[in-house]
């Protein structure tokens, strides 16, 4: 396995950038600002452990996983509004969908808008959505396919299955609702700002998982 730069920056705890230092933990898992963020209040749920997407989890952390994102879930709705909580799912290393990321990471991230419509125009033709959870992720991952996933309200998931997603499918329906359609791209635009404000607002509540 090459260089992961979650594990290198974020499991790890010892980097000196903010924005890798986490606001909340349990016993698998830290929560993290997400670098590029286009909203404030944008937050990522990562395993301490690496695993390529959260379809690879084993069976037995999905109820701690759900438990987290119940969670901070909860805490984002009460400062934010509705929460969306949604992956980029890579079934390997190095596919586009992955978005330059091959360590699992679970967006939980406030919008008014819906994100499931909002991507259509950027998914590939003839790839339809259907109703799953974390388990229907873990299956499609056992197949050897990559997928994107959203739960918008929280508790009633889509999944959808490719192996031709574009990068950052799910950033750039984002962008383009916001009216900022080039800043997709996380690397490009840090939106170390937002962030900044996001680390302010929340390091102060604590949550028990």
């Amino acid at each position: 396995m090459g260089a992961c730069c979650l594990c290198s920056n974020l499991v790890c705890t010892d980097s000196t950038d903010f924005w890798n230092k986490p606001l909340f933990e349990s016993a698998n898992f830290i929560v993290v600002p997400s670098l590029g963020s286009l909203v404030e209040g944008w937050l990522l749920i990562v395993p301490k452990k690496h695993f390529i997407c959260m379809g690879a989890l084993p069976g037995e952390l999905l109820r701690e996983l759900g438990q987290v994102k119940t969670a901070v879930a909860t805490m984002l709705s009460n400062q934010y509004g509705e929460i969306c909580a949604f992956e980029h799912g890579p079934h390997s290393v190095n596919r586009q969908v992955g978005c330059g990321v091959d360590h699992a990471h679970l967006h939980l991230v406030p919008l008014e808008f819906d994100l499931r419509s909002a991507a259509e125009s950027f998914m590939p033709s003839g790839v339809h959505w259907k109703p799953g959870d974390l388990e229907s992720c873990r299956a499609v991952f056992g197949k050897g396919q990559d997928y994107l996933y959203i739960e918008q309200p929280l508790g009633r998931g889509r999944i959808a299955a490719h192996n031709e997603f574009g990068s950052q499918i799910l950033r750039k329906a984002i962008a383009a609702h916001l009216g900022a359609p080039e800043q997709f791209n996380w690397r490009n635009y840090p939106c170390v700002e937002v962030v900044s404000r996001t680390v302010r607002v929340l390091s102060g509540y604590g949550i028990t998982v």
